[in-house]
C-alpha cells in the first residue's frame, strides 16, 4: 500500500508539472504600466512657413510668418487607461513560445497654441505680444476622450515575442524573450498639426486671430479634432526586451501572468513635433490567461 501511495503521488506530481508547463496554446487579458513614453517640456515651438512669407495685419502693418504662431506642449502625464491582450503557442521547438500581444494605452499634456495679438503688439512695437488659446479637452466645448481633460495622446502597440523557459518552480514558470515591435500614435500639437487644422498656406486670413480670440469659435476645436482624427497613422518600429513569470494550478486552464518589457523603438513617434515623444523604458503588463 505505501508503494501504491508514492507512486500515486509520484505519478500527480508528474502530471500536475505537465498540466501547469506544457499548455498547447492561450491568451490573456492584461492591465498595462507604461512607463516608456514620455515627453520633455517645450515652451517654444514656432509655426514655420518658410521664407519670405508675410502678414498684413491691421493697424499693425507687415508681420513675418514665422513670428504670428508658436506652440507649448508642458506636463506630460499618464492615465490610468492601459490595457490590451495576446495569444501564444507553447510548443514550438527551441524557443519554446511564440507570442503576439497588444496595448492601448493613453496620456495626456497641456497644450496651448500662441497668436500674435495686434493691439498688444501695436502698443508695446517692436516687442511682439502674442496670446494663448488652451488646447485642453477641458476647455473646448463638445469634445471628450474617455475621461481625459488635457490635451490627449493614444497609442497602440503590437508586440510579436519569442520566449524561452529559464526557470520552472513547479507552479510558476519564469522565462525571458524579444521581439519586434510597432507603435501607433496620435501626434502631439505640432508645427504641422496647426498649419492643417487651420488649413494655413501662402494666404493667412487676418481674421483668423480674432477666431482664435473666441472661445466659442471652432478654430481651436479644429486642431485638437485633427489631433484625435489622426491616431494611429504610420506605424513606428522597434524591438523589446521581455522577463516574464507566469503561475497556474494543476488541471485549472485559468492563470496569471506578468510580463515586463523594455521598449527600444527605431524611430521617432512623431517627425514633426521636434523631440517629440521618448519611447525608451519599461512596460508592465499584470493579467489573467486561459491555456489548453
Amino acid at each position: 500500500m505505501k508503494k501504491f501511495r508514492v507512486l500515486a503521488v509520484a505519478l500527480l506530481l508528474t502530471l500536475t508539472a505537465a498540466s501547469s508547463s506544457y499548455a498547447l496554446f492561450g491568451a490573456g487579458l492584461h492591465w498595462g504600466f507604461d512607463l516608456s513614453m514620455g515627453m520633455a517640456d517645450v515652451e517654444k515651438e514656432n509655426i514655420r512657413f518658410g521664407d519670405g512669407l508675410s502678414i498684413d495685419i491691421p493697424g499693425l502693418g507687415t508681420v513675418d510668418a514665422n513670428d504670428a504662431f508658436y506652440v507649448s506642449r508642458m506636463n506630460w502625464d499618464r492615465s490610468w487607461i492601459n490595457f490590451g491582450g495576446k495569444v501564444y503557442i507553447d510548443i514550438i521547438p527551441y524557443f519554446e513560445t511564440i507570442e503576439l500581444s497588444c496595448n492601448f494605452g493613453m496620456w495626456q499634456y497641456d497644450g496651448t497654441l500662441y497668436y500674435i495679438d495686434p493691439i498688444g503688439t501695436a502698443t508695446s512695437f517692436p516687442t511682439l505680444r502674442h496670446e494663448p488659446v488652451d488646447l485642453t479637452l477641458k476647455n473646448i466645448d463638445g469634445l471628450s476622450y474617455i475621461g481625459l481633460t488635457g490635451t490627449p495622446y493614444a497609442k497602440l502597440h503590437f508586440d510579436a515575442t519569442v520566449r524561452k523557459t529559464i526557470l520552472n518552480l513547479w507552479l510558476v514558470k519564469f522565462s525571458a524573450g524579444a521581439g519586434v515591435s510597432a507603435h501607433l500614435a496620435t501626434p502631439l500639437l505640432s508645427n504641422d498639426i496647426v498649419q492643417r487644422a487651420l488649413n494655413l498656406g501662402n494666404n493667412i486670413d487676418p481674421a483668423l486671430f480674432a477666431q482664435l480670440a473666441d472661445p466659442s469659435s471652432a478654430a481651436a476645436k479644429d486642431i485638437v479634432k485633427t489631433i484625435i482624427d489622426e491616431a494611429l497613422g504610420k506605424p513606428a518600429m522597434g524591438m523589446h526586451i521581455l522577463l516574464g513569470a507566469k503561475g497556474k494550478l494543476p488541471f485549472i486552464p485559468v492563470g496569471v501572468y506578468i510580463d515586463g518589457k523594455y521598449m527600444i523603438p527605431f524611430s521617432k513617434f512623431d517627425k514633426d513635433a521636434g523631440d517629440g515623444v521618448n519611447g525608451f523604458g519599461l512596460l508592465i503588463n499584470a493579467g489573467i490567461s486561459l491555456s489548453i
